[in-house]
């Protein structure tokens, strides 16, 4: 069994382990979460319950008060003596109605003011004790001039009351209208403010507009809520208010929780509500009683933190379970595993260091090809002037000689590439002192015609005699490697290319750097850099260039090997220390 069958059998026994134990950790977790939410619904629905019943009940209260004062009235409007007394009043005949003012004086507390009002809906008697007082014709007289009808009005603009309109009436003839405004303060000391629910719960009554009529912030009073809210805080979501007065202004009665904002502060918060309406003659009144969600819930938040404690205990409990059954199971496998993976790394090493050999001969060859090229052409040039020289019988001993030492030098130069082969794949079977320029020189002189057919500068600066020990032909074959890459690079380039190879010796360390200014590269690539098999030049590269130059100056100097980008390019770091010098 090889180390990643071994390493899948291990990691499936752990997840199966792991996997249950969260199966039966989060069981236990859902069954609490929804105990707690079951118990939390039933706490909230309780309190909407509530909620509910007071607003209701308030409904109840003001319907029977409204239905009570509409019937009085009326009765007192069927007095022949008060329609008599009326008319002289409209005749200018009588300055005042008895039973009128008395009616006002027995409930002066629940009354703005009673209005006697002619059938053109100009002022005849008012009763009030605001001295100040001032007559308002309004729609609801209005709307009674044009139907001689009973009209109800909620005046959220004005006086702020709920005013009952009727009409006065003698043998079926209209003689005028008596208007009764019944105080907004008086209806909620009375039949409101009783009701509470903890700190922050009140009762608030809107018109049948949805506009408000009865609320502790008076800052808004006459505005329709959503669009007062919306104005004050432009940035909250209002979605939830505005269904919420939308099934109100439809009469619906119902619960709900929304956020808003409690009066006096700023802070966006979550809200229980109970609403119903109360019909008053023919128009209603909306009645909503919001209650702070945080008040409500402070009796279970006992459950809430023990659910919340325990919650956390049983994620703790599961993460010490399933890290006592990975460092155990891991334990178990631990010394199988390291003595698989070494022995594999050790072989697949090996069988990189094989294939880069090949791939790099891979690379000479190309190299060489190319640097045979020149001097075969050259030669071929050649010979083909010796071949015109005899066929043509010409006669100049000095000019053949020329042609035949040019020849020579071609040949020389072949032979001296194929020896540079042969030194560059020769094992060493020892360390040897030798030149770091001379190692650097060997590596530009085999990359040479690719070098000047690119049209670039390679610079050497540095120590020329600084050596160290080792294997020269395999420090040669990493410089040529990152050379390889730097031309690769600087073929996207159309000027100004340059290669600079600066050797530098450091107190404990000799630094080699081979700097580009081929573009760089880009930094998904320099995250795989150093991962065998992984390359950027397509079909045309093997992957192994880095990945074994790295190997080899770790393995066989002892050193390091950096590759970064600069400003313009690459810079390949070769750090080997002052131990292999010498």
């Amino acid at each position: 069994m090889n180390i990643q069958q071994l390493k899948k059998q291990c990691d499936i026994k752990i997840l199966r382990l792991i996997f249950y134990t969260l199966v039966i950790m989060g069981s236990i977790l859902a069954v609490l979460i929804n105990s707690h939410n079951y118990y939390r619904d039933i706490v909230i629905k309780s309190q909407q319950e509530n909620i509910l019943n007071i607003v209701t009940a308030a409904s109840s209260q003001l319907e029977q008060y409204f239905s009570l004062k509409e019937h009085h009235l009326r009765e007192i409007l069927k007095d022949l003596e008060l329609q008599q007394e009326f008319a002289q009043l409209a005749n200018g005949e009588k300055e005042n109605i008895n039973l009128i003012d008395l009616l006002y004086r027995l409930g002066k507390n629940e009354y703005i003011a009673i209005e006697l009002i002619d059938r053109d809906g100009d002022i005849l008697k008012v009763y009030t004790d605001y001295n100040d007082y001032e007559y308002k014709e309004g729609e609801d007289i209005a709307k009674a001039i044009r139907t001689h009808k009973d009209v109800y009005f909620i005046d959220v603009f004005g006086n702020q009351s709920i005013n009952i309109t009727q009409a006065v009436k003698s043998d079926d003839e209209l003689l005028g209208f008596v208007r009764v405004k019944i105080d907004s303060d008086y209806i909620y000391h009375v039949y409101l403010a009783d009701y509470q629910l903890n700190q922050k719960g009140y009762i608030s009554l809107k018109d049948n507009q949805g506009r408000l009529f009865l609320h502790p912030s008076m800052k808004f009073i006459g505005e329709e809520v959503v669009h007062a809210r919306k104005q004050q805080y432009p940035n909250y979501d209002w979605s939830e208010l505005e269904e919420n007065v939308r099934r109100q202004i439809n009469k619906e009665t119902g619960v709900g929780i929304y956020h808003s904002i409690w009066p006096g502060d700023d802070t966006r918060v979550k809200k229980l509500n109970g609403f119903t309406f109360a019909d008053i003659g023919d128009t209603f009144i909306i009645l909503n009683f919001s209650a702070d969600y945080k008040e409500t819930m402070v009796s279970f938040e006992g459950i809430t933190n023990a659910t919340i404690a325990i919650a956390i205990l049983l994620i703790i409990t599961s993460l010490i379970i399933i890290i006592y059954i990975y460092r155990v199971e891991m334990k178990k496998n631990e010394i199988v595993l390291e003595s698989i993976y070494f022995n594999e790394l050790k072989e697949k090493n090996a069988l990189i260091m094989h294939q880069s050999k090949f791939a790099a001969m891979g690379e000479m060859l190309a190299a060489i090809a190319h640097q045979l090229k020149q001097p075969l052409n050259a030669l071929k040039i050649s010979l083909y002037n010796i071949e015109d020289y005899y066929n043509y019988k010409e006669n100049n001993e000095e000019y053949l000689n020329i042609l035949l030492r040019s020849n020579y030098k071609f040949v020389d130069k072949i032979s001296k590439t194929i020896d540079d082969f042969k030194y560059f794949f020769k094992p060493q079977d020892e360390d040897q002192i030798f030149n770091i320029y001379d190692a650097i020189e060997f590596a530009i002189e085999l990359n040479m015609s690719r070098i000047n057919e690119l049209e670039i500068k390679v610079d050497i600066y540095g120590d020329k005699q600084l050596k160290i020990n080792g294997e020269s032909n395999i420090f040669s074959q990493v410089v040529l490697n990152l050379l390889n890459n730097s031309i690769d690079a600087l073929k996207e380039i159309k000027e100004n290319k340059s290669i600079k190879i600066y050797i530098e010796d450091k107190k404990t360390e000799i630094i080699i750097q081979i700097i580009d200014n081929g573009g760089g590269i880009k930094k998904e690539v320099i995250e795989n850099l150093w991962k065998p098999y992984v390359t950027t030049k397509g079909n045309k590269g093997t992957g192994l260039g880095l990945y074994i130059s790295r190997y080899i100056i770790k393995e066989k100097f002892n050193g390091e090997l950096v590759v970064e980008n600069v400003m313009d390019g690459v810079k390949g770091k070769i750090i080997i220390p002052k131990e292999k010098r010498y």
